[in-house]
């Protein structure tokens, strides 16, 4: 447990346990709030998602370094994160949050696939046992040969997300699975850049697929930084990827402006429009 984190550093040991409390308690202290964000944008954009595809096969997503699967058990349950952080308070045994989150699914939710991606296994269990996965690879994509089921899982996908956890990876993550789809598939990327994290950079790596980035989501909540040197740390990345102090928090919280990558002739007129008045302060 780290009671009083001060950098996100000391929760490296906390990503890969078979209870996931300690994570999660760490993480409350600063008031993580982006899985709850990204999963009610995902329920907005999933009947846009379903109509963009040209098959009969419901809406397939991939969540990248998705961890203990919080963006999938908020999205399957509609909770925010500050429920999910109610949950994991209760000292209770890891072996019954799946009945909890069982319980707890909504069940107007349009029929969908996750597939979770993530180098802690341990971790891809515990989300698929409490059904915020559908499918788990234990995966490297920068370093390992990538299993065939992943390959599949990509080529399939409608839309690849990620919370802000994978930092300076996310340009080198998304070419590496654009690369598997070779123009044969063209998913939305839904990405979340911390200001520590070159948005150039993936802009760059998106235009080699024939992608752009636009922003889809603005002034959006991360989290309060854990200390007063972690924040200057952070602004003072932003300050050299030419981010305003204005652009990289927001009252102590890290500032994260959402992204949507897409293909170039794609239009995310309907997605802008689903979003319009979207709130993310109200998860």
């Amino acid at each position: 447990m780290v009671d009083a984190p001060t950098h996100w550093t000391q929760f490296d040991r906390l990503y890969n346990l078979s209870d996931p409390r300690p994570y999660f308690r760490g993480v409350a202290t600063g008031d993580y709030r982006m899985p709850g964000v990204l999963a009610a944008i995902l329920a907005r954009l999933m009947p846009i998602l379903a109509d963009r595809r040209e098959t009969v096969d419901v809406p397939r997503l991939i969540d990248f370094a998705c961890g203990y699967g919080a963006v999938g058990a908020c999205l399957r349950t509609g909770s925010t994160m500050a429920d999910l952080y109610r949950i994991y308070q209760a000292d209770a045994p890891s072996a019954g949050d799946a009945a909890t989150f069982s319980a707890h699914r909504k069940g107007d939710l349009p029929e969908h696939w996750i597939d979770g991606v993530d180098i802690a296994d341990v971790a891809l269990h515990y989300a698929q046992s409490i059904g915020a996965l559908d499918g788990a690879y234990a995966c490297n994509v920068l370093t390992d040969e990538i299993p065939s089921g992943l390959r599949d899982a990509v080529l399939r996908a409608d839309m690849i997300y990620e919370s802000g956890a994978i930092g300076d990876h996310i340009a080198g993550a998304m070419d590496a699975l654009l690369t598997i789809c070779a123009g044969k598939n063209k998913p939305w990327l839904l990405l979340c850049p911390r200001p520590r994290v070159s948005v150039t950079a993936i802009e760059q790596a998106l235009a080699h697929h024939d992608y752009r980035l636009e922003t889809l989501v603005e002034k959006v909540r991360y989290r309060r930084a854990f200390s007063e040197s972690e924040m200057a740390e952070e602004v003072a990345a932003g300050l050299r990827h030419g981010l305003s102090e204005q652009e990289c928090a927001i009252d102590g919280y890290f500032r994260v402006d959402i992204r949507i990558g897409f293909p170039n002739g794609d239009s995310i007129d309907r997605a802008k429009a689903a979003l319009k008045g979207f709130r993310s302060d109200q998860y």
